[in-house]
């Protein structure tokens, strides 16, 4: 029995896992199907973008934020957060923004909050990108009225004004100004954005 370099007392072994034979090419890995979708849900998740627009005020945080993933803009009811802010680093943690837009005219430990957030340097997978925008675009009037004129897909256009006000009524709490400034803001920021 001819045998190439095996030694009849052993089983001959290939070469290392990722090692090159030496004979032949070694062809790139193909990946199997489960491999290939995994694949593809980390590109779309390194294109996503989340960006994160916030207010705090007396003790009170609203956030909204747009995920570009789905589209979708996500919001939370106005919340007390303590001044160390750390419902707000909580939020940052878990939806990790691409930016943060926030009021020019803000509170003193946001400000402060803000900056530590800005000179992290090793924060991993990376630091958000700090947006100041004017007050006037957080004023309590001019976010309801962008909330209001707002074209949204889940709304027929056959609905009428009232209609409208009504169903974003019942969506939307009113009632938590910071929230309804934070999504003011939010919609004005993507605006520039286009």
């Amino acid at each position: 029995m001819a045998s190439l370099g095996a030694n009849p007392r052993r089983t001959p072994q290939g070469p290392r896992p990722g090692a090159a034979s030496s004979g032949f090419p070694s062809p790139a890995p193909v990946p199997g199907p489960r491999e290939a979708e995994e694949e593809e849900v980390e590109e779309e998740e390194e294109l996503a973008e989340i960006h994160l627009c916030v207010l705090w005020n007396s003790g009170y945080l609203g956030i909204a934020y747009y995920d570009t993933s789905d589209s979708t803009i996500h919001f939370m009811p106005d919340a007390p957060d303590h001044e160390s802010l750390k419902l707000l680093q909580r939020v940052l943690d878990e939806i990790n923004p691409q930016s943060v837009v926030t009021s020019a005219k803000q509170d003193e430990n946001m400000t402060r909050f803000l900056g530590k957030l800005a000179s992290q340097e090793h924060r991993e997978p990376k630091r958000p990108e700090i947006i100041f925008l004017p007050s006037v675009d957080f004023g309590l009037e001019i976010s309801k009225q962008r909330l209001l004129s707002g074209n949204y897909s889940f709304i027929p256009d056959a609905m009428t004004a009232t209609e409208k006000i009504l169903f974003l009524s019942s969506i939307i709490p009113f009632d938590c100004l910071l929230t309804v400034r934070a999504l003011g803001g939010l919609l004005k920021f993507l605006g520039r954005r286009r």
